[in-house]
């Protein structure tokens, strides 16, 4: 009998490897509605490439989607409605009013039923696990977000969020999606690993966490405290020459950031106090700079009012120092050690003043 089952079970695996989710979608518009055709894309698969779009005709007030797919993916559907000759034509009104108007978002994940109402805002009905998820996320974030008063929460509001959808949701694809925000660049492994040993086995072995979680081994590696910080000479921006190796002996913060880069000018006001509270205790800043113009550069320096020691090559992202450190995009930081040693990464936020608090007494 044992052996029976073993067969069986083997039997059943290929079957499993290509299992796929079938979909229905059916819609409906009001009768008042202007759309002819809608418009529904979605990644195929894992691998990062082009997204599928799939076309199909409003035809008295209804539309219907129907297919296979690898596994349930998050999708954007749009309403399109003609504009008149001579205007181009657009995808949707989503864009005019800041809402989503004539837009759905939900996973191709079993049979779905979506309603739009005279104000071209979507409701759903069915669908999958998946699905299901999705829309308490969506109405979790919204939750919160109404609690917030208008503040903004920044990062650490997805940060918490998604890290709360992951304990709840462990054996969902949508948790793993939510992750890209953290995962599709520098990966910080104090916010991503305690995520990626909420997942269950199944999703730490989906295609998608397969391919990032070399990139969370190697952060994990990167701040360990074992590995020592390469050495790098640029100008300052006198072009008098600076190297890292000067900064040993104390604890020194290395900040890629650029003039022309948003979110870094937003960082960078929480890398000055920081700054302020810990240079008294043998802590510095070095800032790396991407710009390409020395004068955009250093207008930024003076609006953003850093005081300490700033760096440039011109090089932008083919400078030499960015292939030292794998930086693939900005803002990003390297917090290096009395020894020369690499004990923080990629901090912002509450996170930088954080860890200079546990390492700084």
């Amino acid at each position: 009998m044992n052996r029976l089952i073993a067969i069986a079970v083997a039997l059943l695996l290929p079957a499993l490897s290509n299992a796929q989710t079938s979909y229905t979608i059916k819609g409906k518009i009001p009768a008042t509605h202007k759309a002819t055709r809608a418009v529904m894309s979605y990644p195929p698969d894992d691998k990062g490439g082009k997204y599928a779009a799939d076309t199909t005709d409003v035809k008295d007030g209804k539309f219907e989607f129907k297919g296979k797919i690898q596994r349930p993916q998050l999708t954007e559907l749009n309403l399109i409605i003609p504009r008149p000759a001579g205007e181009k034509a657009r995808r949707s009104e989503s864009g005019e009013e800041g809402g989503m108007k004539n837009v759905a978002l939900f996973y191709l994940d079993g049979n779905i039923d979506i309603s739009f109402d005279t104000a071209g805002i979507a409701s759903y009905a069915g669908g999958g696990k998946e699905q299901k998820a999705w829309e308490f996320y969506a109405k979790e974030a919204a939750t919160r977000s109404k609690a917030l008063n208008g503040a903004n929460g920044g990062m650490e509001f997805y940060e918490v969020l998604i890290s709360d959808m992951v304990k709840q949701f462990p054996d969902s694809y949508m948790s793993v999606d939510l992750m890209d925000l953290f995962t599709q660049s520098s990966i910080n492994p104090k916010l991503i690993e305690p995520m990626y040993n909420n997942l269950s086995k199944r999703m730490q072995n989906s295609e998608k966490v397969l391919g990032w979680k070399p990139k969370l081994d190697q952060a994990k590696l990167a701040v360990s405290g074992n590995q020592t910080a390469p050495d790098f000479t640029l100008n300052d921006t006198n072009g008098k020459a600076v190297s890292l190796s000067s900064y040993k002996g104390g604890y020194v913060l290395v900040d890629f950031w650029a003039s022309w880069c948003v979110p870094c000018r937003a960082e960078n006001p929480n890398v000055l106090a920081a700054y302020e509270k810990y240079k008294g205790k043998n802590f510095q800043v070095l800032g790396v700079s991407l710009d390409e113009k020395k004068d955009l550069w250093l207008k930024a320096i003076a609006e953003d009012k850093l005081p300490w020691k700033q760096v440039c090559d011109f090089k932008a992202s083919k400078s030499e120092v960015t292939q030292l450190y794998n930086i693939s995009s900005i803002p990003a930081n390297v917090l290096i050690d009395p020894n020369g040693k690499i004990v923080g990464k990629d901090l912002r936020g509450k996170a930088l003043h954080e860890r200079l608090a546990e390492l700084i007494k």
